[in-house]
């Protein structure tokens, strides 16, 4: 489950095999492409990632043909204010897990794991992307040390005109830009200005209306509503998208409005019929999505105590 705001944009862009393929071309080396069918690529189920790093790593896992053979390709997003020193560490354990589960399932061979990290941070990337480089190795004790690096894309290092000219789609380079630029000071109007060559081509593409409201969503939850409701005025600004922008900007707004309306509401009924509420309660019904806020409060009028409506 996607814990951040960075998560649910990401998996959201790179589960779908195409946006993926986009970033394995820029990353991967080219003669490892020559022999990669990028065409069998396809999103494998399950997550890797430690539970208590789950609040700055997100993943996924691609199989893939590569030279005629199954492999697959685990791409680890790190969105965090300082690079991780032991991420090959990290990624070593995440690849026996993946090994373990193809013996599980009666492998008799194991498929190679290509490990690609997708990194953006205050500081850009400055820890080691090899496994050896984690050990001061005596004469003689390379061989018997596992090798193994990994593939880094690092957003921190890229200017926003080299992202706009990636080999990719309109919504890939808008996702990139998007999880590389909005933490940062810079207004987030001005943002928005920067990406109108963006907006104008996603609206020709035929997933620009689903690829915008995931960017917004992005915007609405990292920046927060009051700077996202004021950008609206910039929208009128960019050429040939600004209506649509507007609308889209309008409706978003407003179903985050009355989506929270509904937990608001939820909220006090609770307080009226148990008192003063806990914490976590009050929490949980915030992050609700709305298939939980519609159960919870149909038990509402049944439950005897809040046990009863959150189990």
């Amino acid at each position: 489950m996607s814990t951040t705001p960075h998560d649910a944009l990401f998996k959201a862009a790179f589960s779908q095999v195409e946006h993926a393929a986009e970033e394995l071309r820029h990353v991967l080396p080219p003669e490892l492409l020559a022999r990669m069918d990028l065409g069998s690529l396809s999103l494998e189920a399950g997550s890797f990632v430690d539970e208590a790093l789950r609040e700055r790593h997100t993943d996924l896992l691609f199989r893939v043909r590569l030279g005629g053979r199954d492999a697959r390709i685990y791409i680890l997003f790190e969105h965090q204010s300082t690079p991780d020193p032991w991420m090959p560490l990290r990624l070593l354990g995440y690849m026996l897990r993946i090994w373990d589960g193809c013996v599980a399932d009666g492998a008799t061979r194991l498929p190679v794991v290509i490990p690609v990290v997708l990194h953006h941070s205050d500081t850009g990337w400055h820890a080691p992307t090899c496994f050896e480089a984690l050990f001061d190795l005596p004469p003689g004790a390379a061989e018997f040390t596992p090798h193994f690096c990994f593939a880094l894309d690092d957003l921190s290092t890229e200017s926003e005109a080299a992202l706009h000219a990636r080999a990719a789609s309109a919504f890939t380079r808008l996702v990139l830009s998007a999880l590389q630029q909005t933490r940062s000071d810079r207004d987030l109007g001005q943002l928005m200005l920067g990406w109108q060559g963006l907006f104008r081509e996603l609206r020709q593409a035929p997933d620009g209306a689903r690829a915008l409201w995931l960017v917004l969503r992005y915007l609405y939850e990292v920046r927060g509503a009051e700077e996202f409701a004021s950008i609206r005025t910039v929208a009128r600004e960019i050429n040939q998208q600004s209506e649509d922008l507007m609308q889209t900007m309008a409706d978003y707004l407003e179903s985050k409005g009355m989506a929270r309306g509904r937990r608001e509401l939820l909220l006090r009924l609770l307080q009226r019929r148990f008192g003063a509420l806990p914490a976590r309660a009050g929490e949980q019904v915030m992050a609700g999505d709305d298939a939980e806020i519609d159960r919870w409060s149909d038990r509402l009028l049944e439950a005897s105590s809040l046990d009863d409506i959150f189990t």
